[in-house]
């Protein structure tokens, strides 16, 4: 377990990769970016309390956190790195609760086959390539009508999706956005 002093206002990348008896942290509310890397290969960390303070969730941040099973994002953040959430096997559901997240990086949940639960916020503007890509488990997704670009392969495996509601102003969706989206039955596009 890992309780970071309010004191700390900032935290080197790869400061805790590959620590793989970690299993909780708490971040300080002094804290702005969850830098590079930070903590890539925690593979026993299950939670995680991430600040309102945090503006910023880095490159593979939490990359291969292969027991994290839920995370709460805060109104505070505006931008999710590439591969942020790349590989985290475990992770059945994500809050993004609302704010100022505008952009979704590349990769961002990539491989996360067990997430079956996500809702992205209204300020969301673009999802990166192979955002969501694998995530074999997801069964719904509502894009907001925030949104003007999805990536390459954004949504490339998701087997499980049944439901795709899309709330207008997509003025382009990357090659292959929905390809192998087997499970497919309902898409809404909203005006």
């Amino acid at each position: 377990s890992l309780s970071i002093a309010d004191s700390v206002s900032s935290i080197g990348h790869y400061a805790f990769t590959g620590c793989t008896s970690l299993t909780s942290v708490t971040l300080p509310n002094s804290l702005t970016a969850i830098n590079a890397d930070l903590f890539a290969g925690c593979t026993s960390l299950t939670d995680v309390t991430i600040p309102n303070s945090v503006t910023s969730i880095a490159f593979q941040a939490f990359y291969g956190c292969s027991s994290l099973e839920s995370i709460t994002i805060p109104g505070s953040v505006t931008s999710i790195g590439s591969g942020a959430f790349f590989d985290c096997s475990s992770l059945t559901r994500v809050t993004i609760l609302p704010g100022s997240l505008a952009e979704l990086g590349d990769s961002a949940f990539s491989g996360c086959a067990a997430l079956s639960s996500i809702t992205l916020p209204d300020s969301l503007t673009g999802i990166g390539a192979y955002a969501f890509y694998n995530c074999a488990s997801l069964t719904e997704v509502t894009i907001p009508e925030g949104v003007t670009s999805i990536g390459t392969q954004a949504f490339l495996g998701c087997t499980s999706l049944r439901s795709l509601t899309i709330r207008g102003n997509i003025t382009s969706a990357g090659y292959r956005a929905f390809y192998g989206c087997t499970s497919l039955e309902t898409v809404t596009i909203e005006e």
